[in-house]
């Protein structure tokens, strides 16, 4: 307890947001200094083109705009540049979930209309692009193409958020590629939660991910107030993914189905989604999770 009000004591003097927080801006200080090359949308484009992205195919982005810093375009470029790649039979997807605090005062209300994402700047920039269509859920995904229909529409009736009614699962039913820009060498993405949604009826582990019944107020397009009810963990209950468990994930995973590089200093991974959610699902019914907590017991895959 003494230590933990000296750290807290420390942070407060010293402006600190949080460790976490501290350890990443130093690292990319000191990076910012190493890597210097410079790169351009096409340099981004051709390598996603080496890891399988292609003309018609449905593309889902997560990202962090501050590692594109040796990046010579601007976020217009490069959400351009992937668009153009795929072309009109082509779909572009990303987050688009508003601030958690909105589930927690049940007097807020989520615009799909007018909630800002705090999924990056890159996924709030195209989330105003135009024609661009956003799911009226807890954790919301924006799209743009002939595909967005089919991985949104249902979204507002998941009881997880990442079930069978969910864009993310329903990635894997288009055999989508996943995409991942300056979120680290072993960043999966979201769709690690669907393993977590399917399985939550059969493990008991999972079943305590999803105990705690929420109602979130959403404005639909039309003004309308829809409120849908979804399931997560209790407040008390501490869900922790880190680096070295999605590491771990990753060692069972058949290489030949993900990718990883660097261009510059930026980190860019990409998963195939259909292959990793199936793989999760079939790992998490053997006691194989993401999660470093809770700790998976033998007793809660039994």
């Amino acid at each position: 307890m003494l230590l933990i009000k000296i750290k807290k004591w420390i942070k407060q003097k010293a402006g600190i947001r949080s460790w976490k927080w501290l350890k990443y801006k130093t690292k990319q200080k000191l990076e910012r200094r190493y890597y210097k090359h410079r790169y351009s949308v096409q340099d981004i484009i051709n390598l996603m083109k080496s890891m399988g992205l292609k003309k018609g195919g449905t593309v889902f982005v997560h990202s962090s705009w501050s590692e594109f810093y040796n990046f010579t375009g601007n976020i217009n470029d490069f959400i351009d540049g992937i668009l153009d790649e795929i072309g009109p039979d082509g779909t572009l997807a990303m987050p688009a979930y508003p601030d958690y605090s909105l589930s927690k005062n049940p007097d807020s209300v989520f615009s799909i209309n007018s909630t800002p994402t705090i999924a990056g700047k890159i996924a709030e920039t195209f989330r105003n692009y135009p024609g661009v269509k956003r799911s009226a859920n807890r954790h919301s995904v924006c799209a743009l193409g002939p595909m967005s229909n089919f991985l949104l529409e249902e979204h507002k009736y998941s009881i997880t958020c990442w079930d069978e009614k969910s864009p993310y699962y329903k990635l894997a039913e288009l055999d989508a590629l996943v995409f991942s820009f300056g979120l680290g060498k072993y960043f999966i993405g979201t769709m690690v939660h669907c393993a977590e949604s399917i399985l939550k009826d059969e493990v008991p582990y999972f079943a305590n991910l999803s105990r705690k019944k929420t109602i979130l107020r959403i404005e639909l397009q039309d003004k309308t107030i829809y409120n849908q009810e979804y399931y997560t963990h209790e407040d008390d209950l501490y869900v922790i993914i880190t680096d070295n468990s999605r590491k771990r994930m990753l060692k069972y995973f058949d290489k030949s189905k993900f990718d990883r590089s660097k261009l510059s200093n930026l980190t860019i991974n990409m998963h195939r989604a259909k292959y990793a959610i199936n793989e999760m699902i079939a790992l998490g019914r053997k006691g194989i999770v993401i999660y470093e907590r809770p700790i998976p017991f033998k007793k809660y895959f039994v």
